[in-house]
């Protein structure tokens, strides 16, 4: 467990903001909430299932949604998510029929979610495909 000094540490290494997107984030809402709103997390820069450390050296800051979003992945499967994610904003932008898909899978998808951490349950195990690198 870090203690308040650690922890103000990591927070200021990037002057409160996520080291993901930028996006602001408050020294005092560490966790998370309903509403992420300047909800931060400690990222363990090298994962500590990859042998990373614990110590404040290893942690920076960064928002709820991002390091969520992160979790376990591996730096390609994480670009993968990323490339993916671009292509399917390009066809939402066009209104193509993959698109209209995307997007309605998405608002089912955080419906999903909400109701989810309502009750208080974890993911489901295979709930979303896991993205692994396919090599290239």
């Amino acid at each position: 467990m870090m203690n308040q000094a650690q922890l103000r540490a990591i927070f200021n290494k990037t002057a409160g903001h996520c080291h993901f997107c930028g996006d602001e984030i408050i020294f005092e809402r560490r966790g998370w909430a309903l509403d992420l709103s300047g909800y931060w997390e400690i990222d363990h820069v090298i994962q500590r299932h990859k042998g990373g450390g614990r110590s404040p050296d290893n942690c920076l800051p960064a928002c709820t949604r991002c390091n969520r979003l992160r979790w376990h992945r591996t730096g390609p499967a994480l670009r993968e998510l990323l490339e993916l994610g671009i292509l399917a904003g390009l066809e939402i932008r066009r209104g193509s029929p993959t698109g209209k898909h995307l997007q309605d899978f998405h608002a089912k998808q955080l419906a999903v979610n909400i109701r989810r951490r309502r009750q208080g349950r974890p993911v489901e195990s295979g709930a979303l495909p896991s993205l692994t690198h396919r090599g290239g």
